[in-house]
């Protein structure tokens, strides 16, 4: 099992942190970053917002992985859950066709406040591989995956609150 943790630091309010989370996946047009991935199904029920995204990693998959994964396994399903009372967020992710076998990754992630005028999000993600032979090499690609792909992530939250920002003062649309 490989575990990651990692904390990124927001100079916004949580309010405007959270919005952005939420909001940018309604904007897919304004972030050709996040075209690889596609709502599935969202859902909420009382405090906890479900979903489940299809996210393709056919473009980002390193060549280890590529080679194990069968045909379509490139894409991954997410399945989540978003408390918006306390701004918990767990998820699941497993290559499409219910391959647990070549990996599963299970994750937290907290939002929080620092100050008024600053937030914050930590991660916390283990990936585990059962793939012969090579479950160590997949483990550690696979978090080197998630690493960067939460510093893109991190990159359309601060791009898309300065769009809401845009907005808000009269500058956009």
């Amino acid at each position: 099992m490989k575990k990651l943790a990692i904390e990124q630091e927001f100079d916004y309010p949580l309010e405007v942190l959270l919005r952005a989370r939420e909001e940018r996946y309604k904007h897919l047009d304004k972030f050709p970053e996040l075209k690889n991935v596609t709502i599935v199904s969202e859902e909420r029920n009382g405090d906890i917002m479900t979903t489940i995204r299809h996210i393709s990693i056919a473009d980002s998959m390193p060549a280890v992985i590529a080679t194990l994964l069968p045909a379509g396994a490139d894409t991954l399903v997410e399945n989540s859950e978003f408390n918006v009372n306390n701004h918990l967020h767990t998820f699941r992710v497993i290559p499409g066709g219910n391959l647990e076998n070549i990996f599963v990754v299970n994750g937290v992630s907290r939002y929080y406040e620092i100050d008024a005028d600053k937030s914050a999000r930590n991660y916390e993600i283990e990936v585990t591989s059962k793939a012969f032979l090579v479950s160590m090499v997949v483990e550690n690609a696979i978090a080197e995956l998630y690493h960067n792909n939460l510093e893109k992530d991190r990159k359309s939250i601060l791009n898309f609150i300065k769009i809401l920002q845009e907005e808000e003062s009269g500058g956009g649309s």
